[in-house]
């Protein structure tokens, strides 16, 4: 997502009008998208507005409103963005051919690469900060966590039931599995990510522990 383009401002700095074209549609949307994280990130879901994600994106409210009619919507396309890119990952690095500790080490990496992006960690810290004032939001959050996890979900089902691991709730383990991977939320309020080599250590130590639980013995 990008900062708005200034070629959807005149000569003079005003703002362009007319009905943009598909692409300039797209990047007018990523723009606002873009915007809209880096208000919600500043002041929180609750005290961020429409008009400052019209500010930063440098389109009038009416604008905003042509792609968005509430910023629950536009927070919720943001959980789709986040949530598909971390599905995708899972799903490039999964394969019944490899073995499972190699499989699950590659996963984990893709907790921490998507764990750790600058939009991820805005959307994260908006969950934890509305919680309580909108439990429907972070319910719609958590179903998008459940969907980036599916594919890890499904891969656990289909070894249990090759009689390669012993699982009763393939979903929640691959939840489980994430939580050892992250371990909490500590990364979400730091500004830098631990050193690979120890980002490698966790993950390592970390899937031992779940497959000390989950493998059948051979």
């Amino acid at each position: 997502m990008r900062a708005a383009p200034k070629s959807q401002r005149g000569a003079r700095g005003a703002r362009t009008s007319g009905r943009p074209t598909r692409a300039r549609a797209g990047e007018i949307q990523n723009a606002l998208l873009a915007a809209a994280l880096a208000e919600f990130a500043e002041r929180g879901f609750h005290g961020g507005s429409i008009a400052g994600i019209s500010e930063r994106a440098n389109v009038t409210r009416a604008t905003v409103y042509k792609h968005f009619k509430t910023k629950e919507e536009i927070l919720e396309r943001l959980w789709i963005h986040t949530s598909g890119r971390l599905r995708s990952a899972i799903e490039e690095v999964i394969d019944l051919r490899r073995p499972v500790w190699q499989v699950l080490q590659d996963v984990g990496q893709c907790f921490y690469r998507a764990g750790l992006s600058a939009d991820a960690k805005a959307i994260s810290r908006v969950l934890v900060g509305e919680a309580t004032r909108f439990p429907e939001l972070v319910k719609k959050g958590y179903e998008r966590r459940w969907f980036a996890l599916e594919p890890l979900a499904r891969y656990f089902e289909t070894l249990s039931m090759n009689g390669k691991m012993a699982l009763d709730d393939p979903p929640h383990a691959a939840q489980q599995f994430m939580h050892l991977v992250t371990s909490s939320i500590d990364y979400l309020f730091v500004d830098e990510a631990k050193s690979s080599k120890e980002q490698e250590r966790w993950i390592l130590s970390a899937v031992r522990i779940f497959l000390h639980g989950a493998l059948r013995p051979s």
